[in-house]
């Protein structure tokens, strides 16, 4: 039931204006784009994943883009995290999950 209210709640929305914190490198850890995105998804409808996996770390260029997979209930629902602007140490990004779980 959990992953559904996930779908319902969050399904084709676009979560804009997370942001997250880089180093000098200007990457965004797998770590902390993980928890932003989960961050972002429970500021938006009230409820974390149980977990979000992405391959790894994300530069932080405005257009970088990365899909994702979140786990909620014991489903597997895959989502697209876009970077958005890049002002110094802070990046914005959009997170756009799936309308459907993974089969």
């Amino acid at each position: 039931m959990r992953v559904r209210s996930v779908l319902l709640a969050a399904g084709a929305l676009l979560l804009a204006g997370c942001s997250v914190s880089v180093s000098v490198g200007k990457e965004v850890s797998k770590e902390n784009f993980e928890k932003g995105i989960s961050d972002a998804l429970q500021r938006s409808i009230g409820e974390r994943p149980d977990t979000v996996a992405c391959p790894g770390p994300i530069k932080a260029v405005e257009g970088e883009s990365m899909r994702c997979v979140l786990t909620a209930g014991g489903q597997k629902v895959g989502l697209t995290a876009k970077i958005g602007a890049v002002n110094g140490t802070d990046v914005q990004y959009h997170v756009q999950v799936d309308q459907k779980p993974m089969k």
